[in-house]
């Protein structure tokens, strides 16, 4: 894995693919629930577990984030991000929304949630 930044570019890329990714999921979940006849609103559980979750994929790569060849690794280890570390790192972007990004103009393109996650997004070498 190479240590570079991720550019803020290809991180907004793969938010916005994540976003697209956790509405398909809830959009399934929708569906399954319509099938088995339990409350339609059971689809906002699907979106959110996405959101917050989907940085642990394999990798520490979200959907997104894999067609952006970026991932999210520890700050320090450099291992791949784990389930609560994508969970700590999620919850400020739910919670704050765009506010968790305005520290991505630093230097070291961290937002909140990656401070608290000890976690950064770096470009992986093709």
């Amino acid at each position: 894995m190479s240590i570079s930044l991720a550019s803020i570019g290809d991180r907004f890329t793969a938010q916005f693919i994540d976003g697209l990714a956790g509405a398909a999921v809830g959009a399934v979940v929708y569906f399954a629930a319509q099938l088995l006849g339990l409350p339609l609103e059971i689809m906002f559980i699907g979106w959110i577990l996405y959101l917050l979750f989907c940085d642990a994929l394999p990798g520490g790569q979200s959907l997104g984030k894999k067609f952006t060849r970026i991932a999210v690794v520890h700050f320090e280890t450099g291992r791949p991000c784990g389930y609560w570390q994508s969970f700590a790192r999620n919850v400020p972007l739910l919670v704050l929304g765009v506010l968790d990004c305005l520290p991505l103009i630093g230097q070291q393109r961290r937002r909140v949630g990656d401070y608290l996650a000890k976690t950064k997004v770096v470009k992986l070498k093709a």
